[in-house]
């Protein structure tokens, strides 16, 4: 997202004067399209604002944007110094700052010739501490005006750090690359974090003292979002989701070699081995998924593929044959390759709530097949699905889990009856699935504080990937700004 920073002189006085709620009211969360020309020049094209209402209001620190989705911005960060604040830490975009109303206005190139238009308005300090945030923008000649709340960031429901996880380590090397960090696979002691600099070998033997052993650069800086871990006798190779697929021998993993590539343009990809094969299916950028026979990983073959009809593939799990493929705006699809050459469809749930079909995992609780279906949106869920096909709630989900709806689920896992999984600036969260129609909380790792340098207003930051080992007790999370976290398990 592109960040917006205002310079501002910040107002002084007593007390601050609370607006009597011409909010509840008059705040109306949501996004709608201007139907007439507008050019957001002051604040007069913003609701009334309450007079005074930001006298004396301490407006230091980051800020969640709720009841309404601004896109790929979650928060906003305010700075006083010497006077001035300073919003989102970029001062190229003067606006002001006084008892009434923050506002700010900036216009930037679109690349083509034309201009994008963003101004920002904040007012009306309520007596729970809340304000109101506005954000007119005007692109391509149209216009849209959006109101939310500005709450304080904080963690979710005010925890701690952490509850039965507690963090053993962390590595973010200042030598690593640019980029986001994705996502962790963890075999015996090696971890493989993959980054969008590249696939990053790390020895985590001494879970206190990480060490990394080598490092595979791509190229080119691409979108290496997953990667998957293959064994070949005795060579090991890793298996990189990107615009091709790299297959990379990391059997010395102080020396990470590319041995072959796979022609397709994946978001994600998972492997399972049956029947002496190994078989990676993809989760491409085209709605497709195709499965590869990758038992030599340097010849891999494709063996056949299935159209979900989505714009995308975005993730996927298998387990003997059977693909759970989450399509993005089409839905949960179940898909049967066990005759890869010819998979066919078994069930689908078309239309998850926010449609935007993320991740899933399954298991069996409680007597029951189930998967633990993710969106990653505004107000995703954690949704519990039914799997099997002769109960009358055959992919309908039957419980559902959240923390706030400003904070967005990401990457599942589960084991037996209990599930691991990512929740950007929620952390990681561990939940009992005994009983699956009624998920419960047995831990949790807040990885983000909302207040460090690190944070930023993007909505997808924090924890992303995970890996779990079971053994060792030990959570590897894979986390946007702070890259590999070692978390010792202690849940029951």
């Amino acid at each position: 997202m592109r960040r917006l920073t205002v310079l501002l002189a910040i107002g002084c006085g007593g007390s601050p004067t609370l607006a009597p709620d011409a909010a509840p009211g008059a705040l109306v969360p949501g996004c709608a399209v201007i139907d007439h020309p507008a050019q957001f020049k002051s604040a007069a094209e913003f609701a009334p604002a309450v007079a005074g209402s930001l006298a004396g209001w301490n407006p230091d620190g980051r800020w969640f944007v709720t009841g309404a989705f601004f896109g790929g911005v979650s928060s906003v960060r305010l700075d006083r110094s010497d006077g001035q604040i300073v919003l989102d830490r970029d001062p190229t975009a003067p606006g002001s700052f006084n008892d009434t109303e923050i506002f700010v206005r900036r216009e930037t190139p679109d690349g083509n010739g034309g201009t994008v238009l963003v101004a920002h308005r904040i007012s009306n300090l309520q007596a729970d501490g809340t304000l109101r945030v506005e954000r007119g923008t005007c692109a391509g000649g149209q216009c849209v005006l959006c109101t939310a709340r500005l709450e304080r960031a904080a963690h979710f429901n005010h925890e701690g750090e952490g509850d039965h996880l507690a963090l053993v380590s962390e590595l973010r090397d200042p030598a690593w690359g640019p980029g986001y960090t994705f996502n962790v696979r963890v075999v015996g002691t090696l971890a493989y974090l993959i980054r969008q600099d590249g696939l990053h070998i790390i020895e985590t033997a001494d879970p206190a003292h990480p060490v990394e052993r080598g490092v595979y650069r791509r190229p080119e800086l691409g979108y290496s979002n997953d990667v998957k871990l293959v064994q070949a006798g005795a060579r090991r190779y890793a298996l990189i989701a990107d615009t091709p697929i790299d297959v990379v021998d990391v059997t010395d993993p102080t020396a990470p070699a590319l041995a072959a590539t796979i022609p397709e343009s994946a978001h994600t990809l998972f492997t399972e081995t049956r029947d002496g094969k190994t078989l990676a299916y993809l989760g491409n950028y085209d709605g497709f998924c195709p499965v590869y026979d990758v038992t030599a990983p340097t010849l891999p073959v494709k063996l056949g593929t299935f159209n979900t009809g989505a714009s995308l593939v975005h993730d996927l799990s298998v387990q003997d044959g059977i693909a759970y493929l989450n399509a993005w705006e089409r839905g949960f699809f179940v898909v049967d390759y066990t005759i890869p050459t010819a998979p066919r469809q078994l069930g689908n749930w078309p239309h998850t709530p926010t449609a935007t079909s993320h991740s899933n995992w399954t298991t069996t609780a409680g007597g029951r097949h189930i998967a633990l279906h993710g969106e990653e949106s505004y107000n995703a869920h954690l949704q519990i699905v039914d799997l099997d096909p002769d109960s009358p709630t055959f992919m309908s989900p039957i419980a559902a889990w959240q923390t706030r709806p400003w904070v967005s689920i990401h990457n599942l896992m589960a084991f037996g009856t209990k599930a691991y999984f990512t929740y950007y600036q929620d952390g990681v969260r561990v939940l009992d699935l005994s009983d699956p129609t009624h998920p419960a909380q047995v831990g949790y790792y807040n990885t983000w504080d909302p207040q460090a340098d690190y944070a930023s207003s993007h909505f997808f930051e924090s924890a992303v990937g995970l890996d779990v080992d079971l053994a060792r007790k030990l959570v590897f999370v894979a986390d946007s700004p702070r890259g590999l976290l070692i978390l010792r398990d202690t849940t029951p």
